[in-house]
C-alpha cells in the first residue's frame, strides 16, 4: 500500500513539473500571447529605438549665482517635459537643483522643487525628508506643513 502511494505521489510530481515547465514556456513566448487590453500592447520598435538617458552629475563653481541656476533648472525641466526630453529634465534640471542643494544645503527653493519632483516620481520618503527640512528652515510655512502631513498619511505614519 505504501509503495502504491509513493508511485502515485511520484507520478503527480512528474505531471506537476511537466505542466509547470510547459506553462512557463508558453508564458514566456510573447508571440503566442495575444494582447488582452490596450495596456498589454507595446510597439516593440519604440522600445528598441529608445536610448537610455545618460545622467551626468552637475558641479557649480563657488561664485555661481545659485538663484539663477535654480530658475534656469526649473525652465529646463518645464521645457524638457513639454518636449519629452528626459535628458534635459534630468541633466539640466534635476541634477542642477541637486548641485545647488549640495552647495547651499539651506536653499529653500531648490529643496522645495526637489521635494515636489520626489513626490511626482513616487519617491515619497525622499520628499518627506525634504519637507521636514523645509519646515525646520521655515516653521511658519503652512504649505510645507500640509504637504508633509499628506506625505506622512500616504506613508502610513
Amino acid at each position: 500500500m505504501k509503495n502504491k502511494n509513493s508511485n502515485i505521489n511520484t507520478a503527480l510530481l512528474a505531471v506537476g513539473v511537466i505542466l509547470t515547465i510547459g506553462l512557463t514556456q508558453m508564458g514566456c513566448n510573447s508571440a503566442s500571447k495575444p494582447a488582452t487590453d490596450e495596456h498589454d500592447h507595446i510597439d516593440e520598435r519604440s522600445i528598441s529605438e529608445e536610448k537610455p538617458i545618460k545622467v551626468q552629475d552637475a558641479t557649480l563653481s563657488a561664485d555661481t549665482d545659485l538663484d539663477a541656476v535654480v530658475e534656469k533648472a526649473l525652465k529646463n525641466i518645464a521645457k524638457g517635459k513639454e518636449s519629452n526630453d528626459m535628458s534635459l529634465v534630468m541633466n539640466e534640471g534635476i541634477m542642477k537643483l541637486l548641485a545647488v542643494s549640495r552647495q547651499d544645503t539651506n536653499n529653500v527653493k531648490a529643496i522645495y522643487h526637489l521635494g515636489l519632483f520626489s513626490i511626482e516620481s513616487g519617491q515619497l520618503e525622499k520628499a518627506e525628508k525634504r519637507f521636514e527640512k523645509l519646515i525646520l528652515l521655515q516653521p511658519e510655512n503652512q504649505e510645507y506643513k500640509n504637504i508633509l502631513e499628506d506625505l506622512q498619511t500616504k506613508l502610513g505614519k
